[in-house]
């Protein structure tokens, strides 16, 4: 098969994040035998490889710089593959500070500290990932950042806005919201989420991520939504017919750290952990953005069925969500949230040039 322009660019960018990856490590490995501090961090990902598990990448780094830059005196220990639980007990396990850190942690989860965190799970709000990063990175995310840290004693390192979560089922192609009624959708245990695909006509079923896989293949839920890159990682496309790029959310996970542990680091290795978090989701980014299409491509070579909406079938699917989730929303949360968040995309939409 011929290979396009993209493809050698998503190969290079890749090989590229991998050089560099390497590169800090084989720079940074000068670890001592015996560190005076420890952070334990865990997730629930895979470690097989860096171009494979973005978070293996994200991980690496981290370790890599936090022990190059402190010269031993800090270890970072990566649990990965879910041996500390699964990510609510890991968020639980960081705030409380049993252990360290975790990666991959999302804001439905988080939310169950405060409702008002919930704000940035509203479904069609972000046109791309660029946006996201520019409203997570400016002054609003600096402001959710505090409130996380006072409410949840957890330390966002990293926002990682990565891709946009999609709709996949085995029972038919979905195009309009139309489509989506009586399906069994499995949604993580998050109350927007469970909103939206009820306004969709779909029957929301939660099941944790772990159990994902068997749910789709036993039959217990006929379809998922995840981003592209968990859809390969987690190989859901050999148990799924069809993929729908509706973008209905942008996948916001994130790395935390237990706050008093943050708090109680010297200022300079409070800098060097925070410039190693902020390479970590460099790597992890960058792997990601540089395979989606490398992504979409395997899931389509393993026979599923992929579908982009038009702008108007996109707009069904927004006009058909936001109204009840807002209604929701606001029973629940300080509507000063939502419109600070509508303020800041505003703001980053005209700063990069999406509206005028």
């Amino acid at each position: 098969m011929k290979k396009t322009p993209q493809s050698f660019k998503s190969k290079a960018l890749v090989n590229l994040a991998l050089v560099v990856i390497l590169l800090i490590a084989a720079l940074c490995s000068q670890a001592q035998a015996k560190a005076d501090i420890v952070i334990k961090l865990g997730h629930t990902d895979t470690d097989i490889s860096i171009a494979e598990s973005p978070y293996f990448a994200y991980t690496e780094t981290f370790k890599s710089i936090v022990e190059g830059q402190t010269e031993g005196r800090i270890a970072v220990q990566v649990f990965p593959n879910s041996q500390l639980g699964d990510l609510r007990s890991q968020m639980e396990q960081t705030s409380r500070g049993t252990i360290q850190a975790v990666a991959g942690m999302t804001v439905d989860l988080l939310s169950s500290y405060d409702p008002n965190i919930q704000v940035l799970a509203i479904p069609y709000t972000f046109q791309n990932t660029e946006i996201g990063r520019a409203v997570l990175n400016g002054e609003f995310g600096a402001k959710m950042n505090e409130f996380i840290a006072k409410k949840c004693n957890l330390r966002i390192l990293s926002w990682l806005p990565s891709a946009f979560r999609n709709f996949s089922n085995n029972v038919r192609p979905i195009r309009t919201p139309d489509d989506m009624k009586g399906l069994k959708m499995r949604t993580m245990q998050a109350p927007i989420h469970i909103t939206m695909v009820r306004a969709l006509g779909a029957n929301p079923t939660p099941i944790p991520w772990e159990e994902l896989y068997s749910a789709l293949q036993t039959g217990v839920v006929d379809g998922q939504e995840n981003a592209p890159y968990a859809v390969v990682m987690a190989k859901i496309y050999e148990v799924q017919k069809y993929y729908t790029l509706d973008n209905h959310l942008l996948n916001l996970p994130l790395v935390a750290m237990n706050e008093k542990f943050y708090q109680a680091l010297s200022p300079d290795d409070q800098r060097i952990v925070e410039y190693a978090a902020r390479q970590g989701a460099m790597a992890l980014l960058g792997i990601i953005t540089a395979k989606e299409n490398q992504d979409l491509k395997t899931i389509s070579e393993a026979g599923v069925e992929i579908y982009r909406p038009t702008p108007t079938e996109f707009a069904q699917f927004r006009d058909k969500v936001q109204g009840p989730v807002l209604k929701e929303l606001e029973k629940k949360i300080d509507k000063e949230w939502i419109d600070e968040l509508f303020k800041a995309i505003e703001k980053a939409e005209r700063e990069t040039g999406l509206i005028q």
